[in-house]
């Protein structure tokens, strides 16, 4: 028996009162900065563009996919590490480092720099919510998990908020102080507070013990370090090929596999070149040259979604072979598998909207820096709310029907479809703002509702695994395409209104795969509870 279990009790008295609601309230401060590290580029986008000669394509390259493919694809190992090694030193070790990499974006001079800069934030911040989301479960009983877990998602909402206020600031006030210009400054200025937090976490939370709460107390893996190399190394060529035959995948496999490469990296290909050929010459954006061959942001964006879309391929059909448990809870569900298609479409409409939203009232109601006030005060108090109304009214949703969080989100998501459709089409900068609270906050239920419904779909155990796979595909699918996208768009078409908008053809599919979640979540969750039974576990209230 490990360490953890030996000397951790499950949640010792004082941290079922005040401690636990401690450690509730530090995880709201670092899942905050957090958003703030990840989401300054929304209002440094215009003097991004200005100083680095910057596309709106590379825009939402810097803001979703840099970002994206490695939060995404590092958010599985290192969950891994988080359901077996210690998570507050995950969570201490990944903190640390993302603010070290953010500090170092106020340093970059061109856009490789910075990219390579939202590279390393992305690494770093793949280590926290999964460290954190299963912390919280060990914290505190099913019963309110929504709501606790409603709580802690206020935090995206507040960072960006903090995001657009702190960089508004900093961009109208800095005096140039040590030849930094004010985008400079406002990178530096929150990369450095997150590093004393590292410390701060490493000293003052204590480690629970997996699963205490459910009954079923589990110490974690005995070697988790050699399990997170297991999981990175079974992603990529040519490991990918030794590990399947190691886990005895047939030659079927194998070729399934070896399809899965070549079709991904040509269909990726093919968007490329369709969008070469779409692009203006003066919108091409070349970073450099290889052999003669120009290599643009274009082609860097979706050798990304390659990579990437490959990877996960090979990690879910590396879990169907090893980890039988943990594919038939997640991918392998039904439930599961519709509520990350859902979390993937509605990450497009968060990621795309945010990413653009100050870049859009600078350039068609000419919003300035210090809009970024109100903009942020929107972002946290219309986020706030609506996270935190996702997670009670879905919570109370779910006594009266087992998909009763569902069906909320359902009536939310109509909502603001309509109005974000207003919001882009008044010509009235209050009126603009006025709807931007109303969408965002309609928007911002969806998150408590689909991390509640992705831990009520595991075993405790795989709590860790469960919100990294739910991430993965929000994140990937929403953050590395939603930005990008939009900004591709405004490119070729000159008119970002029309970019932004065109997210909504999304909507139809949205709602009828919302609809069949809804449907099947009451036999999804029976399952769970089944598979916990046959596994001699159990599941709390």
């Amino acid at each position: 028996m490990s360490a953890e279990a030996t000397h951790a009790p499950a949640v010792p008295e004082e941290e079922g009162g005040w401690y636990r609601w401690y450690v509730l309230g530090l995880l709201v401060v670092i899942y905050t900065i957090n958003f703030i590290d990840r989401q300054i580029i929304t209002i440094l986008a215009p003097y991004l563009k200005e100083d680095l000669g910057l596309t709106d394509a590379q825009i939402g390259l810097l803001y979703g996919t840099a970002f994206a493919m490695f939060y995404a694809l590092f958010g599985i190992p290192l969950a891994r590490l988080a359901d077996g090694w210690s998570r507050v030193k995950t969570l201490s070790l990944g903190l640390t480092f993302w603010s070290v990499m953010t500090t170092l974006s106020g340093f970059a001079v061109n856009f490789a720099q910075l990219g390579l800069a939202r590279l390393g934030v992305g690494i770093g911040e793949a280590s926290g919510s999964p460290a954190a989301i299963s912390l919280l479960g060990d914290y505190f009983p099913k019963r309110i998990r929504g709501t606790v877990l409603a709580i802690y998602t206020t935090g995206i909402y507040a960072g960006m908020g903090l995001s657009l206020i702190i960089g508004g600031y900093v961009l109208d006030l800095w005096p140039g102080w040590f030849g930094l210009a004010g985008w400079q400054a406002a990178f530096i200025i929150v990369g450095l507070p997150g590093i004393a937090l590292g410390l701060i976490v490493l000293v003052t939370v204590r480690e629970p013990v997996r699963g205490a709460l459910d009954g079923n107390p589990h110490p974690g893996d005995a070697h988790p370090f050699r399990n997170v190399l297991t999981e990175a190394a079974m992603m990529f060529p040519p490991w990918t090929f030794s590990t399947l035959r190691k886990l005895g995948g047939s030659a079927a496999a194998l070729r399934r596999n070896i399809y899965a490469l070549v079709g991904m990296f040509a269909l990726c290909l093919a968007i490329y070149a369709l969008i070469e050929a779409l692009l203006p010459a003066d919108q091409r954006a070349v970073i450099g040259t290889l052999a003669g061959f120009e290599i643009t942001s274009n082609l860097v964006q979706w050798l990304a979604i390659a990579i990437g879309g490959y990877a996960a391929f090979s990690w879910i059909q590396s879990i169907r072979l090893r980890d039988r448990v943990t594919f038939e809870l997640t991918l392998g569900g039904q439930s599961y598998r519709l509520m990350a298609m859902c979390g993937g479409v509605l990450g497009i409409f968060t990621y795309g909207t945010s990413a653009f939203v100050y870049v859009y009232g600078n350039r068609y109601l000419g919003m300035e820096p210090t809009d970024g006030f109100l903009l942020g005060l929107i972002a946290v108090i219309g986020g706030t709310l609506g996270t935190f109304l996702g997670g009670w009214l879905g919570d109370m949703a779910k006594l009266r029907n087992p998909a009763g969080r569902v069906y909320l989100l359902l009536v939310a998501i109509t909502g603001f479809g309509i109005t974000l459709f207003l919001q882009y089409m008044t010509q009235s900068k209050a009126v603009f703002f006025a709807l931007h609270f109303v969408s965002l906050m309609l928007l911002t239920t969806w998150v408590p509702i689909m991390v509640a419904t992705a831990q009520d779909l595991v075993i405790p155990r795989l709590r860790g695994a469960g919100f990294a796979v739910q991430t993965l595909c929000s994140t990937f699918t929403g953050l590395g395409l939603g930005p990008y996208v939009i900004g591709v768009i405004s490119d070729i078409t000159g008119d970002l209104r029309f970019a932004i908008l065109t997210i909504l053809i999304a909507m139809p599919l949205l709602l009828v795969l919302l609809w069949r979640l809804a449907r099947s979540l009451p036999e999804g969750e029976a399952s769970v509870v089944e598979r916990a039974r046959a596994a001699g576990e159990t599941i709390g209230d």
